[in-house]
């Protein structure tokens, strides 16, 4: 293998084809690697040689071509064995253009670099538009490496001042301090070599390879990069130079700092951030470019009113994107060196947002410290009131509901100002509301409305009440209520998001959302994400993806759940599904004696249901008594719709009461949720209350939700009430379906037959069946197949 063979002289050249003609005749073969272009100097020689091996026979020319976009993402399917998503096949293209070997460095550093997170056996880009850092990608750049000190110098201040155009060479002479012919002659050198390309249609320079730039620009140590960027703002606000890229010159200006003029610096931050958010709508909320102009700007600011605003925001944006570190640090800051500046209502807020960046940063510890004296940074801090309310917050925050609420009732009886009153009685309402006293809420939410138009309600007391009501179910009292607010669902965090999704029938999208919430920077699981995994391995689970659904609770237990007990009834029908039923049984019980224990009440409705499913499937429908038992109390404390459809669902299968049957079913119509209506109407024909007319019902809607097991076991269950099934084919093309997700999953012949409740024999033969029709010669290469979509059943 010859590789490089450009980079040969026309002597070398000339040897080359005299050894080539010496393997004539012999069983050798020789591969060599060509990278255009050329270089001058040598370009007829090569031309001349390999145009006579050509004609002789000697050569045989292939012309390798990038991979296209769609080819691209399969291989980074293959390559790292999870579905590319399309953000990170889209960063990977701009780096590389589709070459191969460029997108395999990529990947590799990239990972080992944490910028690429697999949830789901999907592979997610992290860190928005970062680049990896250049120690594993040497070899794209080596031959400017290995080049003269002058020609790296010049490299690298293309890989700043490229997108100025025309005035590239003027301003890499600035840069060098040479002449802007020797700048040229540079540019030309490089340019021979491969590494720039000259686009004579507007006289600018370019890197041949964007990832060449990205390797050669992270190089730059910290005052070179500043330098550069200096020169790239002073030459666009003087007019010498232009760029198309609106982005180019805020980036430059963060980079530079106090390099350039801080005020119009600032000022011009603050514009683009404006226009981006103008520009893209609630997406802003996702743009990551934001987040570095808003910090440039807040740090290049001297007024002591504008700095601490800005700071505040760019905090409040870092954790709505789920970069938890970045937020602490301004908010650290603000408590540091701009505590006298706040008033008393803004110095609440940035506590209150403070406590929340290090509970999604994990720093556990810390909040534990600030729940025991309610000491932020500095101590003695604030008077006794603000550091009770401190210490609410960080006891709300760990799930120690009882506490919050023994500790806030006394500052809610002794406080004068109002303000902390008013704060005291929202952290104290939240923890109620997990306890099942709801009188607060409910009187929150109910004034929530007027006293944001009124300016007298933060966004984030709305997106609070917004997600409390969808992690109880309540997904119409949501909507009302960010209607009411002016508020965009895609203002709100991930999680809840992904909760409106899915309850209003788009479950791809939710489970996009919830795979995008799990690759964040958020160490830990509050009560909506506690709801959101819930949902989202329940999701897993009925469309077969089993191995995948206990990945999912996993990593969610790991991040400390605010409500486990979500999490233990998702885990639970897993390890029923998978005909586990003492491990069912099991974690059932340690869920049902945590969540009494903590005195929890929201949520329970669901963990009560699963545990009748599992004394359905056992043979003991005594249980169901204390089941229903359990839920009415719920269902009073609550006055949630869902627990009190659970309640009916189980008052119906307990007294064999067809109208409370009909009401159960009546109220999950209205609703119009229907993973949770196909959820009512399996339950009613488990226990009984089904007719010909709701299996199919039933049946339609599980397949329009994808619910591949499910909607396996229904069928069985039609069969036995004689009901048709529809679409012969169609129905042994969806069981061939689930047994490739079930391979795919890794589960063995003999968990298989446990899942689909047949023998191993049985397995045997659809398997082999299976593996006829599609080609495929092993399990392995039938999940690889799956997995990168080469397989579509």
């Amino acid at each position: 293998m010859l590789r490089h063979l450009q980079c040969l002289s026309p002597d070398e050249l000339f040897s080359l084809e005299g050894l080539a003609r010496q393997l004539d005749g012999t069983n050798t073969r020789c591969v060599c690697s060509v990278t255009l272009p050329v270089p001058r100097a040598s370009r007829a020689a090569f031309a001349a040689v390999f145009g006579r091996l050509r004609r002789d026979g000697l050569v045989h020319h292939v012309n390798l071509r990038p991979l296209s976009p769609r080819r691209l993402g399969a291989m980074i399917t293959a390559e790292i064995e999870a579905r590319a998503e399309p953000a990170l096949v889209a960063w990977v293209w701009h780096l590389t253009r589709g070459w191969p070997a460029a997108a395999r460095a990529v990947l590799r550093t990239a990972r080992d670099q944490g910028l690429i997170r697999v949830v789901d056996r999907h592979a997610h880009l992290v860190g928005g538009d970062s680049h990896p850092r250049p120690s594993a990608i040497d070899e794209l750049v080596l031959p400017v490496r290995e080049a003269d000190g002058p020609v790296w110098e010049a490299a690298k201040a293309v890989a700043v001042l490229g997108p100025l155009g025309e005035a590239v060479p003027r301003l890499t002479a600035e840069a060098l301090d040479v002449s802007e012919q020797e700048a040229r002659d540079l540019l030309t050198r490089l340019a021979e070599a491969g590494v720039l390309r000259y686009r004579r249609s507007d006289s600018a320079w370019e890197y041949r390879l964007p990832l060449a730039r990205a390797a050669v620009g992270a190089s730059l140590g910290p005052y070179e990069r500043r330098s550069l960027a200096r020169i790239a703002v002073s030459a666009l606000w003087q007019g010498t130079a232009s760029c198309a890229d609106p982005s180019y010159l805020p980036e430059q200006i963060a980079a530079a700092g106090r390099l350039v003029e801080p005020e119009r610096a600032r000022t011009d931050l603050l514009a683009a951030a404006e226009r981006l958010a103008h520009h893209n709508g609630d997406q802003a909320y996702d743009d990551h470019r934001a987040v570095r102009w808003l910090r440039a700007a807040a740090d290049l600011t001297t007024d002591q009113v504008e700095r601490p605003r800005l700071l505040l925001e760019h905090a409040k944006i870092c954790l709505a994107q789920g970069r938890s570190e970045e937020g602490l640090s301004s908010l650290q800051l603000l408590l540091r060196a701009h505590r006298d500046q706040l008033r008393p209502d803004q110095l609440l807020d940035v506590c209150f947002a403070y406590l929340a960046a290090l509970y999604r940063a994990g720093e556990l510890t810390t909040l534990e410290k600030i729940a025991a004296d309610g000491t932020l940074q500095e101590p003695g801090a604030g008077g006794p009131l603000e550091r009770a309310v401190a210490r609410g917050c960080a006891l709300l925050l760990l799930g120690r509901w009882r506490e919050v609420c023994d500790l806030l009732g006394a500052v809610r009886r002794h406080d004068q100002s109002g303000l902390t009153e008013w704060k005291a009685e929202f952290l104290a309402s939240t923890a109620e509301l997990w306890l099942g006293i709801r009188d607060g809420t409910e009187r929150s939410r109910a004034t929530l409305p007027t006293r944001h138009r009124a300016g007298g309600a933060t966004a984030a007391e709305v997106h609070s009440r917004v997600a409390e009501l969808l992690t109880l179910g309540e997904i119409r009292r949501a909507e009302q209520l960010l209607a009411d607010t002016g508020r965009s669902p895609r203002q709100l965090g991930l999680p809840s998001r992904m909760l409106i999704a899915l309850h209003r029938g788009r479950p791809r999208e939710a489970m996009d959302l919830a795979r995008r919430s799990a690759v964040t920077g958020v160490h830990t699981c509050d009560a909506v994400q506690s709801a959101m995994y819930h949902h989202a391995a329940v999701l897993l689970v009925c469309s077969g993806r089993l191995t995948r659904a206990g990945e999912l609770l996993a990593l969610a237990g790991a991040r400390q759940p605010m409500l486990p007990h979500l999490l233990a009834s998702a885990q639970a029908l897993r390890e029923l599904v998978c005909g586990e039923v003492e491990q069912a049984r099991s974690l059932l019980r340690a869920a049902v004696c945590r969540a009494e224990s903590d005195g929890v009440v929201a949520g329970t409705d669901t963990l009560w249901l699963r545990v009748a499913d599992v004394a359905m499937h056992v043979g003991r429908p005594e249980v169901l008594e204390e089941c229903l038992a359990k839920v009415e109390g719920v269902a009073r404390r609550l006055g949630t719709e869902r627990a009190e459809m659970t309640r009916l669902v189980l008052h119906a299968a307990v007294h064999t009461d067809h109208g409370a049957a009909r009401a159960a079913r009546r109220l999950a119509q209205q609703r119009r949720q229907p993973l949770e209506e196909s959820s009512v109407l399996s339950h009613l024909i488990r226990y009984g209350m089904g007719d010909p007319a709701m299996l199919r019902d039933t049946y339609t809607m599980l397949g329009e939700l994808d619910a591949l097991m499910p909607r396996f076991w229904l069928r069985t269950v039609m069969r036995t009430h004689g009901v048709a099934v529809p679409g012969r084919q169609a129905t042994a093309a969806e069981n061939e379906r689930l047994l490739a997700v079930l391979v795919s999953e890794g589960l063995t012949n003999r968990q298989i037959a446990k899942v689909l409740r047949t023998s191993e024999k049985s397995v045997e033969g659809r398997l082999s069946r299976l593996f006829s029709r599609t080609g495929q010669g092993s399990r392995v290469e039938l999940a690889m197949a799956m997995l990168t979509g080469r397989l579509h059943l």
